[in-house]
């Protein structure tokens, strides 16, 4: 777990170097694979909701793409520290 961490920390400092730090996440994967975009609107409308793309994807696509695997890696090192300190490994 602690190993997964520290690649997402490194994707994201990957991602920031390499599509600059203020780079948005649609950018991003619209840079990647240009369909990206389309099909996760067309999921999430079918499976969830319309209102959700709108008030909610659309506001997250256009943050900075770092922010992502980031936020997920410092969350999974806090996590295991906790568990560690707990005792459990």
């Amino acid at each position: 777990m602690r190993s997964l961490g520290l690649i997402l920390l490194a994707g994201a400092v990957a991602i920031a170097s390499g599509f600059g730090p203020l780079h948005s996440l649609a950018g991003v994967m619209v840079s990647l694979y240009p369909p990206s975009l389309r099909m996760l609107q067309a999921l999430v409308d079918q499976n969830i909701s319309a209102r959700v793309w709108d008030r909610v994807m659309l506001p997250v696509l256009g943050w900075p793409a770092w922010v992502f695997p980031a936020v997920i890696g410092v969350a999974m090192l806090y996590w295991v520290g906790r568990q560690a300190g707990k005792g459990h490994g």
